[in-house]
C-alpha cells in the first residue's frame, strides 16, 4: 500500500448512516463545501431511501430507476450524479443499480468472473477486504453508505460525516496539522490505474 500521495490516484472516505436524512444531510453539507458531485457514491438497498435522497438533495432519478431500486440501489445523492447508473446483480445482496464514480467498478466486480460482488469492488478501490465485508454487510441490514473521493478534503468530510452521525465515525481522527501526514486506517487508497 501506497504511503506517498503521488503513488495513488484518490482516497475514498466512507461514512456509513441509518436514515437517509442522515446521508441527505451529509450530501448536503458535502456539496456546500464545494466537493463536486463526480467525488461522491451513495449506495444503499431501499427504493424510498433512493426516492427520498433524490428529492431531499434536489436530484432526479431517469426513467427506470424507480424500478430498478424496488430491489436495492446505488444511488448518487448530488445533481448530476444519476446519469451513469447501471443495473446489476451482487452476490449476497442481490440485484441493486450503480451510480456515481463507483458505478464502473461494481458493474465491472458483477460481471467479472462472477466472484467479488460489492466486497470486491470496494476492495478493487482500495478499501481492505475486511472493511469491505464490514461494508457489504451494513448495506446488507439496509445501511447507506456515502463514499468521498477526495484527497483535499478530508477535514470537512469527517467533520460532516460525524456531524450527521455515520456509524463508523470512531474510526476517524481527530484531524488536524499534526497528523496530516500520519496513514490513516479510514482513507483507503484506490489501487487502479488511470487508462
Amino acid at each position: 500500500m501506497a504511503n506517498n500521495l503521488n503513488d495513488y490516484n484518490e482516497k475514498k472516505i466512507v461514512g456509513v448512516f441509518d436514515t437517509e436524512q442522515e446521508a441527505s444531510r451529509a450530501i448536503g453539507q458535502l456539496q456546500s463545501k464545494g466537493i463536486p458531485s463526480s467525488e461522491i457514491s451513495v449506495i444503499t438497498r431501499d427504493r424510498d431511501d433512493l426516492r427520498a435522497i433524490s428529492e431531499e438533495t434536489g436530484t432526479k432519478a431517469p426513467e427506470g430507476v424507480a424500478t430498478g431500486a424496488a430491489t436495492g440501489g446505488v444511488v448518487g445523492g448530488v445533481a448530476g450524479l444519476l446519469a451513469g447508473i447501471g443495473a446489476l446483480a451482487i452476490p449476497g445482496i442481490g440485484p441493486i443499480l450503480a451510480a456515481g464514480p463507483i458505478a464502473a467498478t461494481l458493474t465491472g466486480a458483477a460481471v467479472g468472473a462472477g466472484a467479488g460482488g460489492l466486497v470486491g469492488g470496494l476492495v478493487g478501490l482500495g478499501i481492505p477486504e475486511d472493511d469491505a465485508r464490514q461494508y457489504e454487510t451494513y448495506v446488507d441490514q439496509g445501511k447507506i453508505l456515502v463514499l468521498v473521493d477526495s484527497a483535499d478534503h478530508h477535514r470537512d468530510v469527517y467533520d460532516i460525516f460525524r456531524t450527521n452521525r455515520s456509524l463508523n465515525a470512531d474510526r476517524y481522527r481527530t484531524y488536524d496539522d499534526t497528523v496530516a501526514d500520519t496513514p490513516r486506517t479510514d482513507v483507503y487508497t484506490d489501487t487502479r490505474r488511470n487508462l
